[in-house]
């Protein structure tokens, strides 16, 4: 794709037939259900074995425990007798949960394992649990009863990566409509200050898109530096990017989870970098590589886009040719399939 091909101008694009007098929009998460993605819940540091914590999620409450063997679970915070929330002084028993106003105990599966007045354990008590992985620091829950896709990998094996997991970042505007960004070259141009000398080849699929080769020089905050990128969207809600960072080969991995109880999608943020080695020395080198591309990473998404994508009315309206690859994204995000199986499981 060459500058040339997206010169400035005003282009005929079809649109569906509509009665908004503005442009179109992507329906809000929770209508017609969630995306089916893998979403992030929180910190895998923040959920130690025998801890128990309570999380907003989606459009409801879930709870998230690790029992002594170490796995993670995330499931339906309502226990299936009273409702009591597991998250509000529920215990972790070896590998279950033990609700605080009955006692009564659920393990990983979802399934009542104990309940201490005795009787027969009904067929329905049951939590709702999620399908659950651990994966760069973070605890992801998939919105759905399988999985349908995994998540990708960096390009060098993660044992010869270093890797900071950081946030949440708290956004207003839906995650999957921030992660629009990656492909509005008039943002990258004018807010970022980004010289692209090559475009991407841009390609769609069932579960994400892809953008190969691009090149673009930092003039605003880098210098000039000149940096080489691969970018890939997974889902609606996962984007990682990276390759030569103004020299530093460096990857970048953005996820977020819509919190409709807040209006807003915590975001968290991976940065990878190869080890430099493994004396003092190298690891200090690699955490300075490390805090430069947090720092630029920071100075991007926070200074830069959340004063604006804070407050956004985000709608696909009178059109430029530079605006394409947004609205093929649009396009891909309406068609995107949403589910909720958890529904009433974590509402209250």
């Amino acid at each position: 794709m060459s500058a040339k091909s997206l010169e400035t101008k005003s282009v005929a694009i079809k649109r569906k037939p509509r009665s908004e007098t503005r442009g179109e929009r992507v329906p809000p998460q929770g209508e017609g259900g969630f995306d089916v993605n893998w979403y992030p819940v929180c910190l895998s540091n923040d959920i130690r074995a025998g801890e128990v914590k309570g999380m907003d999620f989606l459009d409801g409450r879930v709870v998230v425990f690790r029992g002594e063997n170490g796995a993670v679970t995330v499931m339906s915070a309502y226990c299936r007798h009273f409702g009591a929330d597991l998250g509000v002084g529920g215990k972790v028993m070896g590998n279950e949960i033990q609700c605080p106003y009955h006692h009564w105990r659920y393990g990983q599966d979802g399934a009542c394992k104990h309940i201490p007045i005795g009787g027969a354990i009904p067929k329905n008590a049951r939590q709702f649990v999620f399908p659950t992985m651990e994966k760069w620091g973070l605890v992801f829950a998939f919105n759905g009863l399988e999985p349908t896709y995994q998540l990708p990998e960096f390009p060098i094996p993660a044992d010869k990566l270093a890797i900071r997991t950081f946030g949440k970042i708290k956004c207003k505007l839906d995650i999957a409509l921030q992660a629009t960004n990656n492909v509005d070259f008039q943002h990258l141009i004018i807010l970022h200050g980004l010289d692209i000398e090559k475009y991407p080849e841009i390609s769609f699929h069932k579960y994400g898109l892809e953008q190969k080769g691009m090149v673009w020089r930092d003039n605003l905050r880098g210098g000039g530096a000149k940096s080489t990128v691969d970018v890939s969207l997974t889902g609606t809600n996962f984007l990682m990017f990276g390759g030569d960072l103004a020299g530093m080969n460096a990857y970048m991995g953005i996820a977020g989870v819509p919190i409709i109880r807040d209006g807003i999608s915590d975001v968290y943020t991976i940065i990878a970098v190869p080890k430099l080695g493994e004396d003092p020395a190298s690891r200090q080198a690699t955490e300075t590589v490390l805090g430069a591309i947090e720092h630029w990473a920071h100075a991007l998404m926070i200074d830069d886009d959340l004063p604006i994508t804070n407050n956004v009315s985000f709608r696909m309206d009178n059109l430029l040719n530079h605006d394409r690859y947004v609205m093929q994204m649009v396009r891909y995000l309406q068609a995107y399939p949403r589910a909720h199986p958890s529904a009433e499981y974590i509402r209250k």
